[in-house]
Parts: C-alpha cells; sequence; structure tokens
C-alpha cells in the first residue's frame, strides 16, 4: 500500500531559497510504498513575485505545486504558516519543509519507511548545517515530554514526517509562538502519548544565510522564550528554568535596551555556562 504524504512549505520573502527547496522534495527518490501528492507553498506575505516563482515550479513539475497567500491578520509566524497550508492538506501524512532548508532525496522514504513499519504517528531525521561550526542536536528514540520542554533536541520544522490526524489532533503548530513551536509541537505530541521513530541519518539541511532567520538574536526571539516558558512553566525544573534563562540572557546581551544590560546580560551568560560546568549539564 503507497502511503501519501504532502509537503507544506512556509515562505517569507527569500525566492531563490524557495525555489531550490521546492526542488529538493521534487528530487526525492520515494521508491515503491510512498507517494508524493503535493506541494502546497503557504507564503504570509503574499507577494505576487513569490505566486509567480510557484507558478513557474508548478507548470514544470508533476507534480502539483499550489501557491497559498496566507498573509492577513492572522499571520506574522512560522507556526501560523504552516497550520495555513496544512488545512490543504489531503493525503494521510504531512511534512513540512522551511523555505531555507533542503531534504536529501532519501528523505521521506527513509522517515515514511520508519514510520509505516513501527505504526507510529510520527518519524524524525537528523538535521546538520550547511555552514561549520554549527552543532545540531540530533534526536533519539523514546524521550519524554519532560525530556524535550527546555532544550530541542532535535526536532525541526523540516525533519519530520506525521499522520496528519494526528497533526490536526494537536491542534497544529502554536500560531501564537514566535519561536520555539516546533519544539512546542514535540512537548504537546509526547504529552498527548504520541509515538515516533527516529531515522538515525542526517536527511535534511539547514542553510545558514544573512536573511533573517528564527535563531537570530532578536527582541522578537526574546519574547518568544520568554512566552514559550511561561506556556509550560509547569513541566519545567528548575534547571530547565536555569537553561531556559540563559537563552534569554544570550540574546538580551546584543539587544538590550543599553549597554548596562547588555553588559550585565553578558556577564549572566558567562555565569550560566560557569555553573553548567559545575553541574554536569552539558546544556
Amino acid at each position: 500500500m503507497v502511503a501519501d504524504v504532502t509537503c507544506v512549505i512556509p515562505t517569507h520573502g527569500r525566492d531563490h531559497l524557495l525555489a531550490e527547496a521546492v526542488a529538493s522534495v521534487l528530487g526525492q527518490d520515494l521508491g515503491a510504498d510512498v507517494g508524493l501528492r503535493g506541494i502546497v507553498v503557504s507564503d504570509d506575505l503574499g507577494s505576487a513575485a513569490t505566486e509567480a516563482v510557484v507558478a513557474g515550479l508548478d507548470a514544470a513539475s508533476d507534480v502539483p505545486v499550489r501557491y497559498l497567500n496566507s498573509s492577513g491578520p492572522q499571520a506574522g509566524t512560522a507556526g501560523a504558516s504552516r497550520n495555513a497550508g496544512a488545512v490543504l492538506v489531503q493525503t494521510e501524512l504531512v511534512a513540512f519543509l522551511d523555505d531555507d532548508d533542503l531534504w536529501d532525496p532519501a528523505f521521506l522514504r527513509s522517515t515514511v519507511g520508519a514510520l509505516e513499519a513501527g505504526g507510529h504517528d510520527f518519524a524524525v531525521a537528523w538535521t546538520h548545517a550547511d555552514a561549520p561550526g554549527y552543532r545540531m542536536a540530533r534526536i533519539a528514540p523514546g524521550l519524554e515530554a519532560k525530556d524535550v520542554v527546555a532544550r530541542n533536541p532535535g526536532f525541526v520544522g523540516s525533519n519530520f514526517v506525521m499522520r496528519t490526524a494526528a497533526f490536526r489532533s494537536l491542534g497544529g503548530f502554536d500560531p501564537v509562538l514566535p519561536v520555539s513551536n516546533d519544539k512546542d509541537l514535540l512537548v504537546r505530541a509526547l504529552s498527548a502519548g504520541l509515538t515516533y521513530a527516529v531515522v538515525p541519518e542526517l536527511l535534511v539541511t539547514n542553510r545558514v544565510h544573512g536573511q533573517g532567520q528564527l535563531t537570530d538574536k532578536t527582541q522578537r526571539r526574546l519574547d518568544g522564550i520568554r512566552l514559550y516558558a511561561r506556556k509550560h512553566d509547569d513541566l519545567l525544573t528548575w534547571r530547565d528554568r536555569r537553561y531556559l534563562r540563559g537563552q534569554a540572557a544570550d540574546v538580551r546581551r546584543v539587544v538590550g535596551s543599553s549597554a548596562p544590560v547588555r553588559w550585565w546580560s553578558t556577564v549572566s551568560v558567562v555565569g550560566h555556562r560557569a555553573v553548567g560546568v559545575l553541574l554536569g549539564d552539558s546544556r
């Protein structure tokens, strides 16, 4: 039996990167057991230029590549853009790929195969960056919500395939969180008892660039860390809170409102790391 999947790609004014991301989806080596039934490009800017790019990609492909204008008052986060695209999914499985990431040709075949073989709700592959010096977490099997609520174990918006019914049962991504909406989805999935498989292969490439990324140290990221911590406060241990405070300080040392705030935040980061060494906490 063929497992059918749709890929949703949220995009935000990065047309040349988008075209390459779509090409990596269309270039999948699916095998006999996986069917790619469509790609939905969810554009939260409603850009005419992006719509034209998608139209060109669709015309050249045997797989439908659909453009969705997801701009408007509900737009503004990656989660909201992904959710808008997911509304159009009619296949049993859904996958997501950020417009600045790439799939290895074996991604869908490997993740869908692992999901189906174990009867799981979702499957996750490993991710790596295309630039030196970037360390990407590699998710392990058997994790619980309490294990992932603070530090993301390697679950991002581009490296998993999920049963569409399971995704919808969770309510999709949190459309309010400006950052950590991928980690938030994982926490809620594990809290709900969903099970997952791990494909221990580097099948997703995270491209490092200067066109704006969710990991950039901005006030938006700082606000998002605080919002996420408040949302999951009941799950957080004191070590978890210490880790998230360290994350916030690391951003605040760049975006702090004054030199004293930035200086004190830098001191806090150094102190956080020193305490982590004493505690034997690699985080």
